[in-house]
């Protein structure tokens, strides 16, 4: 058994769920749907960037208090929930469970999204090669790490794209300063105002499933933390709390990864895409699902540093993008196996959960495509998912504050944190009923 840190040097050199998190969040988030969000609405909705970063790490970390101190898996603990219940092969399985194993098909449509811009991203560099080879070369290198991989490896290859992501954007926010499109104190403050334009409000819902954490990497970071070993069997309520704090510490240094690698992102969609006339006639009437990824986003770069900076974006964009497809498909192998036993579906033997995720990480690849060549439509696939991941937080969120609930008094986060806890599930459910109304009736 592993001592937990207990200082928080010792804590910060026992990282990594929140850089796998990471390569999964910055990708399709910060990249593609924060940028078009400024370019539509300018900084009015900076607020609303940084409620979506900043409101749902404490739904991860109560989640993940729950998971390090019981060690089980997200779903395990979800069938305790109240309500209907299903029993198959001796599995009782909570409705919530079912609910959210449905989400697996938009989640896995917005990862054809993802492969597809991925694709756009590959063929800007290589025309020689097709779109669509480049989504099955995409789909099929994804599978071979995975395969072959672990969960070492993974963590290894998604912190070097981490770091190379968050440099450059921190490069590029300062560049930006220096000249003509110079974000100003005035335009920070317009964007903290709280005016919301309800035009707009089809790409802010999906801009706050997808950037930040949404419920899907909230469920994926429990499986990561558990890999890791954050859970360790222990009869001592110290050595627990120790290792909740290092869960803790790892959390905000998601935060903090997601906070440099999304803002520089907004202020150059905000600042320069804001007035590119080309991309506001796109953009006009909601048609968000008409821009050119790729072609339009290589304006960020260009307008602030030069014609040279567009390859630099298209060849960030390919890798940052390609670092989302893998960590995301990654999330999915150990989930959708977790559905698959936590249900009773498939009983599990000695080896069942590894073959599994081996398995399942040719089936999302492979799905991923087809929902690709159905709709070949990026933006359009990715705001499908981006929204049902913003319906799912109310449920994740609710689901934290049942199981903190009944953990020892000791382990139990402040009222504070509960109190947070609440305020957000407002927040959300507002949301969801947005979505629902504007999906039935309209704005």
């Amino acid at each position: 058994m592993t001592t937990a840190p207990k200082t928080l040097f010792n804590r910060l050199k026992y990282i990594g769920p929140s850089v796998i998190v990471t390569g999964s969040v910055v990708g399709s988030g910060s990249i593609v749907m924060t940028p078009l969000l400024g370019a539509a609405a300018g900084f009015v909705l900076l607020w609303w960037l940084l409620l979506s970063m900043w409101s749902k790490p404490i739904i991860q970390a109560e989640i993940s208090r729950y998971i390090v101190v019981t060690r089980k898996t997200f779903l395990e603990a979800f069938s305790d929930m109240p309500g209907f219940k299903t029993t198959i092969n001796g599995k009782t399985t909570s409705w919530l469970v079912w609910f959210m194993f449905i989400g697996v098909i938009p989640s896995v449509a917005g990862m054809g999204g993802l492969a597809g811009a991925v694709a756009e991203a590959g063929n800007t560099m290589l025309p020689s090669i097709s779109v669509e080879m480049w989504v099955v070369a995409c789909c099929l290198f994804t599978w071979l790490i995975l395969y072959w991989g672990s969960y070492q490896s993974l963590e290894n290859i998604l912190l070097a794209m981490v770091l190379l992501f968050s440099f450059i954007t921190i490069v590029i926010a300062f560049s930006m300063q220096t000249t003509e499109y110079e974000v100003s104190i005035s335009q920070i403050s317009q964007g903290l105002t709280f005016n919301f334009p309800t035009e707009f409000l089809p790409l802010a819902l999906a801009v706050f499933g997808f950037t930040g954490i949404s419920y899907g990497e909230i469920m994926a970071y429990t499986y990561w933390c558990l890999e890791k070993g954050y859970a360790q069997d222990t009869n001592s309520i110290e050595e627990t709390k120790a290792w909740i704090k290092t869960m803790q510490t790892d959390v905000w240094v998601t935060v903090f990864f997601i906070t440099i690698g999304t803002l520089p992102f907004f202020f150059l969609g905000a600042g320069v895409l804001h007035y590119v006339p080309e991309l506001q006639e796109s953009l006009a009437n909601n048609s968000f699902w008409d821009v050119d990824v790729i072609g339009a986003l290589q304006n960020m770069f260009s307008l602030v540093l030069g014609g040279w900076a567009k390859w630099l974006f298209v060849i960030l964009a390919f890798f940052v993008l390609f670092s989302t497809l893998l960590s995301g498909t990654a999330a999915f192998t150990r989930t959708i196996a977790d559905y698959l036993i936590s249900t009773g579906l498939i009983l599990e033997q000695k080896e069942t959960r590894s073959y599994l995720i081996k398995l399942i990480a040719f089936f999302i690849p492979f799905f991923s495509g087809v929902f690709y060549f159905i709709l070949p439509n990026p933006i359009t696939l990715l705001i499908i998912a981006g929204i049902w991941a913003a319906m799912g937080l109310p449920i994740v969120n609710i689901g934290a504050l049942y199981l903190i609930s009944k953990l020892d008094k000791d382990l139990q986060p402040k009222q504070s944190t509960k109190t947070i806890l609440w305020l957000t599930l407002m927040l959300q459910i507002t949301m969801a009923l947005l979505i629902i109304y504007d999906m039935t009736v309209g704005f």
